[in-house]
Protein backbone atom coordinates (compact mmCIF):
# COMPACT_ATOMS: atom_id res chain seq x y z
CA UNK A 1 0.00 0.00 0.00
CA UNK A 2 3.07 1.95 0.94
CA UNK A 3 4.81 1.89 -2.40
CA UNK A 4 1.28 1.91 -4.15
CA UNK A 5 0.72 5.81 -2.45
CA UNK A 6 4.43 6.79 -2.90
CA UNK A 7 4.18 5.88 -7.15
CA UNK A 8 0.97 7.69 -7.05
CA UNK A 9 2.34 11.23 -5.32
CA UNK A 10 5.49 10.67 -7.68
CA UNK A 11 3.39 10.78 -10.45
CA UNK A 12 1.16 13.42 -9.30
CA UNK A 13 4.61 15.89 -9.14
CA UNK A 14 5.97 14.97 -11.93
CA UNK A 15 2.27 16.22 -13.77
CA UNK A 16 2.48 18.81 -12.06
CA UNK A 17 5.81 19.68 -12.99
CA UNK A 18 5.03 18.97 -16.41
CA UNK A 19 2.37 21.52 -16.52
CA UNK A 20 4.58 24.13 -14.91
CA UNK A 21 6.77 23.37 -17.39
CA UNK A 22 4.05 23.65 -20.55
CA UNK A 23 2.47 26.46 -19.15
CA UNK A 24 3.62 29.63 -21.39
CA UNK A 25 5.66 28.15 -23.41
CA UNK A 26 6.32 30.24 -26.90
CA UNK A 27 6.29 26.76 -29.08
CA UNK A 28 5.84 23.39 -28.73
CA UNK A 29 7.39 20.87 -31.11
CA UNK A 30 7.32 17.18 -31.91
CA UNK A 31 10.38 15.20 -32.42
CA UNK A 32 10.00 11.28 -34.31
CA UNK A 33 12.76 9.37 -35.00
CA UNK A 34 13.60 5.70 -36.06
CA UNK A 35 17.10 3.93 -35.21
CA UNK A 36 19.37 0.83 -35.86
CA UNK A 37 22.13 -0.61 -33.85
CA UNK A 38 24.29 -3.35 -34.61
CA UNK A 39 27.80 -4.69 -33.65
CA UNK A 40 30.60 -4.68 -35.30
CA UNK A 41 34.53 -6.18 -35.07
CA UNK A 42 36.80 -5.07 -31.93
CA UNK A 43 34.03 -4.06 -29.71
CA UNK A 44 32.89 -1.10 -32.40
CA UNK A 45 28.67 -0.36 -31.95
CA UNK A 46 27.74 1.44 -35.02
CA UNK A 47 24.14 3.24 -34.83
CA UNK A 48 22.05 5.17 -37.43
CA UNK A 49 19.05 7.69 -36.21
CA UNK A 50 16.87 9.16 -38.85
CA UNK A 51 14.30 11.99 -37.17
CA UNK A 52 11.85 14.40 -38.26
CA UNK A 53 11.16 17.37 -36.19
CA UNK A 54 7.80 19.69 -36.31
CA UNK A 55 7.23 23.25 -34.39
CA UNK A 56 4.71 26.39 -34.53
CA UNK A 57 2.77 24.20 -32.56
CA UNK A 58 3.20 21.01 -34.73
CA UNK A 59 2.31 22.61 -37.96
CA UNK A 60 5.68 23.29 -39.79
CA UNK A 61 8.75 21.27 -40.64
CA UNK A 62 11.46 22.35 -38.57
CA UNK A 63 14.14 19.92 -39.96
CA UNK A 64 14.64 16.45 -40.56
CA UNK A 65 18.59 14.76 -39.78
CA UNK A 66 20.75 11.80 -40.21
CA UNK A 67 23.29 10.56 -37.68
CA UNK A 68 25.45 7.70 -38.08
CA UNK A 69 27.71 7.50 -34.58
CA UNK A 70 30.45 4.93 -33.63
CA UNK A 71 30.65 3.95 -30.28
CA UNK A 72 33.80 1.84 -27.98
CA UNK A 73 33.48 0.64 -24.58
CA UNK A 74 36.55 1.65 -22.97
CA UNK A 75 36.01 -0.12 -19.44
CA UNK A 76 32.89 -1.20 -18.15
CA UNK A 77 30.44 1.43 -17.48
CA UNK A 78 32.54 4.21 -19.27
CA UNK A 79 32.44 4.54 -23.92
CA UNK A 80 33.39 7.31 -26.37
CA UNK A 81 31.15 7.87 -29.38
CA UNK A 82 31.43 9.78 -32.52
CA UNK A 83 28.63 10.61 -33.95
CA UNK A 84 28.11 12.87 -37.67
CA UNK A 85 25.01 14.75 -38.18
CA UNK A 86 23.53 15.67 -41.91
CA UNK A 87 20.45 18.03 -40.94
CA UNK A 88 18.11 19.58 -43.32
CA UNK A 89 16.46 23.06 -42.80
CA UNK A 90 13.75 24.63 -45.35
CA UNK A 91 15.99 26.32 -46.76
CA UNK A 92 19.45 25.38 -45.11
CA UNK A 93 22.35 22.45 -44.56
CA UNK A 94 24.22 22.00 -41.88
CA UNK A 95 26.67 19.35 -40.82
CA UNK A 96 27.83 18.45 -37.14
CA UNK A 97 30.69 16.50 -35.78
CA UNK A 98 30.77 15.44 -32.07
CA UNK A 99 33.10 13.49 -29.82
CA UNK A 100 31.26 12.28 -26.63
CA UNK A 101 32.29 10.61 -22.86
CA UNK A 102 29.62 9.03 -20.69
CA UNK A 103 30.00 6.95 -17.85
CA UNK A 104 27.37 4.71 -16.42
CA UNK A 105 26.73 3.19 -12.76
CA UNK A 106 24.11 0.80 -11.35
CA UNK A 107 23.12 0.10 -8.31
CA UNK A 108 19.87 -2.38 -9.27
CA UNK A 109 17.12 -0.70 -9.65
CA UNK A 110 18.89 2.73 -10.60
CA UNK A 111 21.34 3.75 -12.70
CA UNK A 112 22.88 7.14 -13.07
CA UNK A 113 24.74 8.23 -16.34
CA UNK A 114 26.98 11.59 -17.49
CA UNK A 115 27.86 12.47 -20.49
CA UNK A 116 29.97 15.28 -22.03
CA UNK A 117 30.03 15.85 -25.76
CA UNK A 118 31.91 19.04 -27.51
CA UNK A 119 29.94 19.31 -30.87
CA UNK A 120 31.01 21.16 -33.88
CA UNK A 121 28.62 22.18 -36.38
CA UNK A 122 29.48 23.86 -40.07
CA UNK A 123 27.47 25.91 -42.14
CA UNK A 124 28.09 27.14 -45.53
CA UNK A 125 29.64 30.49 -45.40
CA UNK A 126 29.27 30.79 -41.47
CA UNK A 127 32.23 30.41 -38.85
CA UNK A 128 31.28 26.93 -37.13
CA UNK A 129 29.30 26.81 -33.95
CA UNK A 130 30.85 25.07 -31.20
CA UNK A 131 29.30 23.74 -28.30
CA UNK A 132 30.06 21.77 -24.98
CA UNK A 133 26.80 19.38 -23.44
CA UNK A 134 26.81 18.09 -20.18
CA UNK A 135 24.01 15.95 -19.58
CA UNK A 136 22.81 14.00 -15.88
CA UNK A 137 20.23 11.34 -16.52
CA UNK A 138 18.92 8.86 -13.82
CA UNK A 139 16.86 5.45 -14.75
CA UNK A 140 14.18 2.99 -12.69
CA UNK A 141 13.74 0.00 -14.04
CA UNK A 142 10.62 -0.98 -13.29
CA UNK A 143 10.83 -4.38 -14.85
CA UNK A 144 12.57 -6.45 -17.26
CA UNK A 145 10.91 -4.29 -19.88
CA UNK A 146 10.02 -0.84 -18.91
CA UNK A 147 12.58 2.02 -17.39
CA UNK A 148 11.04 5.93 -16.81
CA UNK A 149 13.99 8.38 -16.53
CA UNK A 150 14.50 12.00 -15.88
CA UNK A 151 17.42 13.84 -17.29
CA UNK A 152 18.90 17.45 -16.78
CA UNK A 153 21.27 18.98 -19.68
CA UNK A 154 23.14 22.29 -20.13
CA UNK A 155 24.68 24.30 -23.21
CA UNK A 156 27.78 26.19 -23.42
CA UNK A 157 29.64 28.49 -26.29
CA UNK A 158 32.61 26.87 -26.59
CA UNK A 159 35.70 29.01 -27.79
CA UNK A 160 33.90 32.60 -27.00
CA UNK A 161 34.23 35.44 -24.54
CA UNK A 162 33.61 33.72 -20.91
CA UNK A 163 32.19 30.29 -22.51
CA UNK A 164 28.27 31.65 -22.63
CA UNK A 165 25.93 29.29 -20.67
CA UNK A 166 23.67 28.99 -23.61
CA UNK A 167 20.90 26.51 -22.91
CA UNK A 168 19.39 23.78 -20.58
CA UNK A 169 17.26 21.35 -21.11
CA UNK A 170 15.16 18.83 -18.93
CA UNK A 171 13.08 15.65 -20.13
CA UNK A 172 10.90 13.00 -18.86
CA UNK A 173 10.38 9.94 -20.79
CA UNK A 174 10.42 6.21 -20.30
CA UNK A 175 11.89 3.28 -22.32
CA UNK A 176 10.12 0.17 -23.30
CA UNK A 177 11.82 -3.18 -24.72
CA UNK A 178 9.44 -4.85 -27.35
CA UNK A 179 10.03 -8.41 -28.21
CA UNK A 180 12.45 -9.11 -31.59
CA UNK A 181 15.03 -6.63 -30.57
CA UNK A 182 12.73 -3.62 -30.65
CA UNK A 183 12.30 -0.72 -28.62
CA UNK A 184 10.47 2.63 -28.44
CA UNK A 185 10.86 5.65 -26.40
CA UNK A 186 8.62 8.17 -25.41
CA UNK A 187 9.37 11.22 -24.25
CA UNK A 188 8.75 14.75 -23.03
CA UNK A 189 11.36 17.66 -23.05
CA UNK A 190 11.08 21.37 -21.63
CA UNK A 191 14.00 23.81 -23.17
CA UNK A 192 14.89 27.21 -22.41
CA UNK A 193 17.25 28.32 -25.94
CA UNK A 194 19.25 31.03 -26.79
CA UNK A 195 19.71 32.14 -22.82
CA UNK A 196 22.62 34.76 -23.89
CA UNK A 197 19.68 37.03 -25.77
CA UNK A 198 17.69 39.43 -24.14
CA UNK A 199 14.55 37.01 -25.10
CA UNK A 200 15.40 33.10 -24.57
CA UNK A 201 12.91 31.01 -25.97
CA UNK A 202 11.39 28.39 -24.32
CA UNK A 203 9.72 25.62 -25.71
CA UNK A 204 7.71 21.89 -24.96
CA UNK A 205 8.74 19.10 -26.68
CA UNK A 206 7.05 15.82 -27.08
CA UNK A 207 8.90 12.95 -28.97
CA UNK A 208 8.64 9.47 -29.81
CA UNK A 209 11.44 7.23 -31.25
CA UNK A 210 11.66 3.62 -32.46
CA UNK A 211 14.99 1.29 -32.43
CA UNK A 212 15.83 -2.54 -33.84
CA UNK A 213 18.78 -4.10 -33.19
CA UNK A 214 20.56 -6.14 -36.24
Amino acid sequence: MINKTSRLNSGYWLFFLLLQWSYGADDTESWASIGFETKLPYSLNLEFEQELRLKDQLGTFKQTFSEVSLSYPVFDGFKIQVPFRYITYKDEIKQRLSFAGSYKYSFKPVSLKHRTKYQRTYEKGEIPEELIRNKFSIMYRLNKKIEPYVSGELFYLYNTDNDQFDEYRVSLGVAVDLPGKNSIKIFYIYKKEDITKSSPDEVNIFGLGYNYKL
